[in-house]
């Protein structure tokens, strides 16, 4: 069903997968570039039936990076539309108005407008409640925009009343608070997008009208499912099709992490469509084949909508198609929380992302200059990966039996396995680029010097690190829990499991023991005031289930020794000690010393690099960005 073809008026699609609408910050000038359109043409070849693209209506309502219609040359919009009919793929317009969704540091000078002066969660700055002109001048944007686009060559519009943006603004008595017609009191707050879905109707005659909404606010005193249907029913006359999403941005539940089970909020769009009678795109994590078919099979959608599955592999809904392996999207929230900055958007696990026109540039050289790589982590991978694409002859040596490094560590907590699942990518991508793989090698000078390779890359990654206390040979690093290189005592009756440090490594090595044994009691202290800050957003979900499953977590804690069974603690001046059947160790890393292979590289003038944690300490995101950025340079030099 997955692969069938379906129709949205006179738009045919040839199979049911939509690229729905992300920010990309990749706009500059009043013209889609070269950049832009690589980007899209790249998700078109892989197999998308339609992307969608999004618009601003006009500058008020435009965040940074963004296209705004009333600045955007039309031959340009045109070009793009032709560019994805090459592939067979149509182009949606999605019509947007950020509302009060946005930073008064990104929106420069210009007002931040919203149906009621209450500011938002995420960026707290207060917005201007919209004057009647500035209501009557928005109304005529989205019009114009609709007119716009039809001329254009755009196959369908979208309008945007989703996660607490302007038009889902006015439908919340949370954000309208207005007491005119407009208001909240009056209709549901339904009157003005009302409004403005009819004027785009107009113009836009027998195209295509695609109305986004949120199936419910999922906030206090937020609308919910029943106000949706209600909304959908209203404006359905005017409307072709609806796509369903979650709750808002801000909403306290989690909308697109790892922590969200796939395709979690298609009840909502199948509420929709049993009670619209309309066509509906399903929303959120539904970045697998199997995922997608079983929605579609059990009637809960129409179509199934994906941006960050295609953000990651552009050649994703082909390589379902054909039962390949693709770049598993992890849900690691990276995308959107650089899209939320102001700044533009990546993906942690594909760092080509916005890079597809210059990659085409890079083509392969040929060449019988060999690279190396040392280490098998996600630096080592992607380096390897890079090299091999760039025409070198390529080696990877690692002293593991297998390849991930400390990926295989992170994909042990709950919710993690997708990780796993990108290691088995790169395998079998680096096998098919003919990277000869060395397993339980140690790399030394020796070899190196035996080989006199053309580049050596340095990604030995790191290991952790345990603070200075006394007494700290008596704990355990949790890694080595993680790994099952140590077992943990049984629990006695007064005893527990001590984790000293509340980052990231501690809070999912709590998690991963409380998955393996819920009666496990577990305390987590962090001299810090937050934990899992280097989380972000993340941490809220995890934080929750630690909490709900009895952990308990002591902020501006320090650990000050450690005894057999005992950590002596301190809060402030007030001196306490814990009992402990086990005290685990998630106290930061520290870069492996690769000085043995350095120094005589520079001795006999060859050249290396360091990448990933043994340049510059960071997660696994960052340990492939830095070894594609290497090679960006290297090619180049």
């Amino acid at each position: 069903m997955l692969y069938s073809s379906f129709r949205i008026r006179e738009m045919e699609l040839k199979n049911r997968w939509i690229m729905l609408a992300m920010h990309t910050g990749f706009a500059d000038g009043n013209t889609f570039n070269e950049r832009e359109f690589a980007y899209y043409e790249a998700r078109a070849k892989g197999g998308a039936s339609a992307i969608t693209v999004t618009l601003a209506v006009n500058e008020a309502g435009s965040l940074k990076g963004m296209h705004q219609i009333d600045n955007l040359s039309l031959q340009s919009l045109n070009e793009l539309a032709e560019r994805l009919h090459q592939y067979d793929c149509k182009l949606i317009a999605q019509l947007f108005h950020c509302g009060r969704n946005e930073s008064l540091e990104n929106h420069g000078k210009k007002l931040l407008l919203a149906p009621s002066s209450v500011p938002s969660v995420i960026f707290k700055a207060e917005p201007m409640e919209m004057n009647e002109q500035e209501l009557a001048e928005t109304k005529e944007a989205f019009a114009f925009a609709g007119e716009f686009c039809k001329s254009a060559g755009v196959d369908a519009i979208e309008i945007s009343a989703s996660a607490g943006y302007l038009l889902s603004e006015f439908l919340s008595p949370v954000t309208n608070l207005r007491k005119d017609i407009y208001g909240y009191e009056t209709n549901q707050g339904m009157n003005f997008p009302l409004e403005v879905i009819r004027a785009v109707r107009e113009k836009a005659e027998e195209m295509p009208v695609i109305l986004k909404v949120s199936g419910a606010q999922m906030m206090d005193g937020g609308y919910g499912i029943e106000e949706t249907i209600s909304f959908c029913r209203l404006v359905s006359e005017y409307i072709d099709c609806v796509t369903v999403t979650g709750g808002w941005h801000e909403s306290p539940v989690d909308q697109i992490s790892y922590y969200v089970s796939k395709g979690a909020y298609a009840p909502f769009a199948a509420a929709i469509r049993k009670y619209t009678g309309l066509p509906v795109i399903a929303c959120n994590r539904i970045h697998d084949g199997e995922t997608a078919e079983r929605l579609l099979g059990d009637g809960l959608c129409d179509l199934v909508g994906s941006a960050r599955a295609f953000l990651a592999d552009p050649q994703f809904a082909n390589r379902v198609e054909q039962k390949e392996l693709f770049l598993p999207c992890q849900g690691c929230n990276r995308c959107i929380a650089s899209v939320l900055k102001g700044q533009e958007i990546w993906c942690g696990f594909n760092p080509e992302v916005g890079q597809e026109y210059f990659e085409s540039q890079r083509r392969k050289i040929a060449t019988r200059k060999e690279v190396i790589v040392v280490g098998g982590g996600p630096a080592g991978m992607e380096a390897a990966k890079k090299s091999a694409e760039r025409g070198f002859m390529t080696t990877l040596i690692t002293e593991e039996s297998c390849l991930g490094g400390q990926f295989i560590l992170a994909a042990k907590p709950p919710k993690k396995d997708g990780i796993s699942a990108y290691v088995t990518y790169m395998e079998e991508t680096l096998k098919k680029l003919g990277v000869q793989i060395l397993f339980e090698q140690k790399c030394d000078a020796e070899f190196l010097l035996s080989k006199k390779p053309y580049f050596t890359v340095i990604a030995t990654g790191s290991h952790p690190c345990a603070p200075a206390i006394e007494g700290v040979e008596k704990g355990i690093f949790a890694n080595d829990i993680l790994s099952g290189k140590v077992s943990l005592p049984p629990q006695s009756e007064e005893g527990q499991i001590v984790i000293i440090g509340g980052g990231v490594v501690g809070l999912e090595t709590a998690a991963f023991i409380k998955e393996m044994d819920q009666e496990r009691r577990i305390k987590i202290i962090e001299a810090k005031a937050i934990f899992g800050k280097e989380f972000g957003a993340l941490s809220r979900p995890l934080l929750s289930q630690l909490r709900a499953n009895g952990v308990q977590l002591m902020a501006d804690t320090k650990g000050d020794a450690l005894e057999s069974g005992k950590v002596f603690i301190s809060i402030g001046d007030q001196k306490f000690f814990l009992q402990a059947d086990a005290i685990l160790l998630a106290t930061g890393a520290k870069a492996r010393e690769y000085a043995d292979l350095t120094m005589p590289l520079m001795d006999e003038r060859l050249s290396y690099a360091l990448v990933g944690d043994a340049e510059t300490l960071g997660d696994g995101a960052d340990a492939i960005k830095s070894a594609y950025e290497l090679f960006t340079r290297l090619y180049l030099a």
